[in-house]
């Protein structure tokens, strides 16, 4: 039964009812107590369940605007973003190295980038002694 109220209680309750309202009138009275309990009851519970209702309409409403969130924030995009950002970063440094490459030359010559291979040496040739001293008859 209800918390804080036991046999006892009702009981006493009972036996004042029927002094106060009579036995004739106890039994309709009853039904009466009973209807009003019962509608109580039932706003109480449908009081329940339109807040419970609010409360699942409020989470699928943050249900759908994390889906709507994961669906607009595509990961592909941001990776493409990165790349294309990087592309465009080598480039401006592919650029701004041609240009110091074009002001270190002079115009006409091709610059030297180490990768071309240096033309053969001659063979050194042994030189002739020369002579010294006095000349030497012959």
């Amino acid at each position: 039964m209800n918390p804080g109220i036991g046999m006892p209680e009702i009981a006493v309750l009972l036996l004042l009812a029927l002094i106060v309202v009579g036995p004739a009138e106890l039994p309709r009275m009853m039904r009466t107590i009973g209807r009003l309990v019962n509608q109580a009851r039932g706003m109480a519970k449908e009081f329940q369940r339109s807040f419970d209702e609010m409360g699942r309409e409020s989470e699928l409403g943050e249900l759908r605007k994390e889906i709507e969130k994961l669906k607009s924030a595509n990961p592909a995009s941001e990776i493409t973003d990165e790349l294309r950002a990087a592309k465009e970063d080598l480039r401006r440094a592919e650029k701004l190295e041609a240009k110091e490459k074009a002001v270190k030359t002079p115009a006409g010559l091709t610059p030297d980038d180490g990768n071309q291979i240096a033309p053969p040496r001659a063979a050194p040739t042994p030189a002739k002694p020369i002579k010294t001293g006095a000349p030497e008859d012959e």
